[in-house]
């Protein structure tokens, strides 16, 4: 990628993380002191999971497949593996052979586990400010 082609798709994402670190920042500072914490890595680990969904969604596009997954993966591409899913993201060229890298989904479980457990341990925070 060429350097105007790149700063063109950075500029785009840097934008957008620093609007959602503003408004989260804007937002932690109205919340109690034991439950920031707690939002915090769920807004991060929220933004995590959408950027790496993201990520592997990007391997799903091809405008030729046939031609990447015997350019890539040196494989033939076979029509009756050529399928697609959106969750758990996937797009096989042949049998075992994935367009999307194997470390995605089981990052996006992971990060999707972290912010609902962070979002419970700001919930249980939040609980015990209130009754006191």
């Amino acid at each position: 990628m060429d350097l105007p082609g790149a700063v063109a798709t950075a500029a785009p994402l840097l934008a957008v993380t620093a609007v959602a670190t503003s408004l989260v920042h804007r937002a932690l500072r109205q919340l109690p002191g034991s439950v920031r914490p707690w939002v915090a890595v769920c807004a991060v680990a929220g933004l995590l999971t959408v950027a790496t969904y993201g990520w592997g969604a990007a391997h799903l596009y091809t405008p030729d497949i046939a031609e990447t997954c015997a350019t890539v993966h040196r494989v033939a591409w076979d029509g009756h593996f050529g399928t697609t899913s959106l969750l758990p993201l996937s797009r096989l060229c042949a049998a075992g052979v994935d367009l999307v890298p194997g470390y995605v989904n089981p990052a996006l479980a992971a990060l999707a586990a972290a912010v609902v457990a962070s979002l419970g341990m700001a919930v249980r925070a939040l609980r015990r400010v209130v009754r006191v």
